[in-house]
């Protein structure tokens, strides 16, 4: 399958993400059974998701030619027209319909049949699909159809799970690119974080980070490494925080991180650490950060907008007092 260059669906990969509610081994239970039932050499689970079609499981089948990870972006494949129109697909030869003259599925896999369906998480967008594949020309019958329908509707409810257990307002909440917390996350969590320090009377410190010509190394290296330096950053960030800690991207190449801290000792001591991990990083381009901080105290009243307002003017004088040694 195909690399992906563009994320043509909004969700995160749930391969990526810590999911403990998922009965991973009973949606392999179920597929191999779909293949079994249907005589089929390859059944999915697949999600829509940024890196496009994304296999989530396969059937375990020699004959199986795509395993979880697998990714298709946007070719003319069978699952993105189940998932863009939202209906269920049944092609029973694919070499009667010059439809799918270009599909690779077909033209290089040899997969002339096809039949999908819509998995749809509870507020009613489309998850991906259940689908079964064969290098034969098929007719099931409706019953078999209306069992692959049953099946679909135990994944969904799985899914609906998920939402009781808040799993997607965890998505909601995670910057697809560098899995930790967006925008919306952390101004949300905010909140939680200033009472739980409240009570356990201590301040908390929000720090500012700004990348250093992170558009020029876009422009030098292409946009793949400026992922990358987005990804390393953002994990450095994670690993010299704790768990009480907020790590966010709050856009483009800024970040924050809100701390609990003894005193403004533990600013230096956040950047050393981060010194020394980023120092070890083998990128192409060496990653270069200006930072600012702001305090708020046990007791302090004061809103996000102004905290950031001050770690804001502090970084902006970081970013001018190396220029001026530079």
């Amino acid at each position: 399958m195909l690399s992906p260059t563009r994320a043509p669906y909004p969700y995160s990969s749930i391969l990526e993400l810590e999911i403990e509610e998922i009965d991973w081994q009973r949606w392999q239970r179920l597929v191999n059974t779909v293949a079994d039932m249907f005589h089929a050499p390859a059944t999915f689970i697949n999600q829509a998701n940024l890196k496009g079609i994304e296999v989530i499981i396969a059937s375990q089948k020699p004959e199986t030619h795509y395993q979880p990870g697998s990714v298709d972006l946007d070719t003319n494949i069978y699952c993105h027209h189940v998932v863009k129109n939202s209906i269920e697909l049944y092609v029973k030869d694919a070499k009667l319909d010059p439809q799918w003259s270009n599909n690779p599925e077909y033209t290089e896999d040899n997969y002339v049949s096809y039949l999908g369906l819509p998995i749809s998480w509870p507020d009613g967008s489309i998850f991906g699909t259940l689908c079964v594949l064969d290098t034969k020309a098929t007719d099931y019958p409706e019953t078999y159809i209306n069992a692959l329908g049953v099946i679909k509707e135990v994944i969904d409810s799985d899914l609906r799970h998920l939402y009781k257990e808040n799993q997607l307002l965890t998505l909601s909440y995670t910057d697809p690119l560098t899995q930790i917390y967006n925008r919306r996350g952390f101004e949300d969590l905010l909140l939680s974080t200033q009472d739980l320090a409240q009570r356990l009377n201590r301040q908390l410190i929000l720090l500012y980070f700004d990348l250093d010509h992170f558009k020029e190394a876009n422009d030098i290296f292409g946009h793949e490494i400026g992922d990358d330096i987005l990804k390393v950053f953002a994990k450095t960030l994670k690993v010299n925080s704790r768990s009480c800690d907020l790590v966010a991207r709050w856009g483009g190449d800024e970040f924050l991180v809100l701390i609990h801290a003894e005193n403004e000792h533990c600013v230096e001591l956040f950047n050393h650490r981060m010194a020394e991990h980023l120092s070890a990083c083998s990128l192409k381009t060496e990653i270069e950060y200006s930072f600012g901080y702001a305090v708020l105290k046990p007791g302090e009243e004061t809103d996000l907008e102004s905290l950031l307002k001050i770690a804001d003017e502090y970084m902006y004088q970081n970013k001018l007092a190396k220029k001026s040694q530079s």
